[in-house]
């Protein structure tokens, strides 16, 4: 089942709560992986940058949904969705 746009914008959002460092990082595993290998690729790098417990499933998850952009929206609308988390959120 493809999930509208819409919805999927919602379900990355979590990645706008972690440090810049790790949000490239999760960009960059969902630029190039399937969103399958992008949550376990995630889950480690969360985990590396010292997060723990249901934040860690809760980036993987977020990594996996922007991969799902990538794959059902095509890369332009991947490229403009992780532009969006170009900001670094305020502490």
């Amino acid at each position: 089942m493809n999930r509208s746009l819409s919805e999927l914008h919602l379900r990355v959002q979590h990645l706008a709560l972690v440090s810049q460092e790790l949000r490239d990082e999760c960009v960059n595993i969902a630029r190039e992986k399937s969103p399958s290998a992008a949550f376990d690729l995630a889950a480690f790098a969360a985990r590396k940058h010292g997060i723990s417990g249901m934040h860690v499933l809760a980036v993987a998850k977020a990594t996996r949904w922007l991969s799902v952009i990538r794959r059902d929206h095509g890369e332009k609308v991947f490229e403009e969705t992780a532009k969006t988390f170009a900001i670094t959120p305020k502490a």
